[in-house]
């Protein structure tokens, strides 16, 4: 099943031009739901304002949204998704992770961190930029935290949740120390990814 962000990206493909409205409809979701995906295509550069609607309507006339270029000329979200579904299709815990420490060596490339902690989470948040995500770490008194403000692969989630598990490992290896992946739903709401380094904590220190 495709994820609203995909409906949406094929309405704008079939019908360019369309309204927050028109495509609220066509999606029976709300227009503040839209709006969200929308901006967020935006930045990513796959969708632009191409002009307004101004047919006899009162107040600010509706922006008329169109796919770019660059959404247009590739449809790697399907591919991929298919290309996981197919990859992890019925593969047992252990062979699972097996795969995801694989995907996640091949990202990290040649990269060997180095130094003191601090020098190889610097080192890994340069990375980590260069593969799409806007990481950075700051210092606690119990563990330092690397922040994701932003995931390439974020259209690929609602369907493939073990990627948040590639995440994990990826980070394992670029700064060479444990991680954990904190998943509290009051920093999922913020919308970041969150890793403790350097230290093992239970789940219910999660909540």
């Amino acid at each position: 099943m495709k994820t609203t962000r995909q409906r949406l990206l094929d309405i704008i493909r079939n019908k360019p031009g369309a309204t927050a409205a028109e495509l609220s409809r066509a999606l029976q979701v709300t227009q503040a739901d839209v709006r969200h995906h929308l901006s967020n295509m935006i930045e990513e550069g796959l969708v632009i304002p191409t002009g307004q609607d101004r047919r006899g309507r009162r107040g600010r006339p509706a922006r008329r949204f169109s796919l770019t270029a660059m959404a247009l000329q590739d449809n790697f979200d399907l591919l991929s998704s298919a290309l996981l579904a197919t990859s992890l299709d019925d593969l047992p815990p252990d062979a699972e992770a097996t795969y995801l420490q694989r995907v996640a060596s091949l990202l990290a490339g040649e990269f060997t961190p180095r130094g003191p902690l601090a020098q190889r989470l610097v080192q890994a948040i340069e990375q980590l930029n260069t593969l799409g995500y806007q990481a950075r770490w700051e210092a606690h008194a119990d563990a330092p935290r690397m922040i994701f403000e932003h995931c390439p692969f974020a259209a690929l989630r609602p369907e493939h949740p073990e990627l948040c598990r590639l995440d994990t490992y990826l980070v394992e290896i670029l700064v060479g120390d444990s991680v954990t992946q904190i998943e509290s739903k009051a920093h999922l709401a913020d919308g970041y990814c969150l890793f403790l380094v350097g230290k093992v904590i239970s789940s219910t220190d999660t909540t």
